[in-house]
């Protein structure tokens, strides 16, 4: 019976411990999007702008007169 207590407690008290660690974890994050918050919004602000840029670059290409001038070079 003694080994069953002993058991127990101990399962509690890995719950415990990982909630912590969960809870710790939560914290890192929210300090570091608070900290890092506006540096990134401008990281990936410029990245979706170069990726909207390059998206219209190809929306313009006409793929079949390129292909067209390609087989009409190649003999």
């Amino acid at each position: 019976m003694s080994k069953q207590i002993k058991f127990r407690a101990r399962k509690g008290a890995t719950f415990i411990e990982y909630a912590l660690l969960a809870g710790l974890v939560a914290i890192v994050v929210a300090a570091a999007a608070m900290f890092f918050g506006d540096d990134l919004k401008k990281l990936f602000g410029a990245t979706g702008e170069q990726t909207q840029s390059v998206t219209e670059g190809v929306k313009k290409v006409d793929l079949h007169s390129t292909l067209d001038n390609a087989n009409n070079k190649n003999p």
